[in-house]
């Protein structure tokens, strides 16, 4: 007969899933130390490598995520565009993004 996971099973899978990423994580940053070294002789070979730990991480966010089940903030990047403000308030605010 197939054993029943318990609640105490699943919480210990998850936590072993995290220490993975977790030590993957510091694995990672080791390999940004490599990088930086590399970078000096072939700014391609590095701009790969950067890449690809990019997706790496974006993988092990996705997967932390659903595992604790929370949401993380993704970055915007780009130009901020200016603050609104209610113009009923009496504030203005000039536009310098000439």
């Amino acid at each position: 007969m197939m054993a029943i996971p318990t609640l105490r099973d699943e919480r210990d899978a998850k936590l072993q899933v995290i220490l993975s990423i977790s030590r993957s994580q510091n694995a990672l940053a080791r390999i940004l130390e490599s990088i930086a070294d590399v970078s000096g002789y072939s700014e391609e070979t590095a701009l790969t490598l950067a890449n690809h730990m990019d997706g790496i991480t974006r993988y092990q966010q996705a997967m932390a995520s659903m595992l604790m089940n929370i949401t993380l903030n993704r970055l915007n990047t780009g130009l901020p565009s200016t603050p609104w403000l209610n113009p009923d308030k009496g504030v203005a605010i000039e536009s310098n993004l000439e």
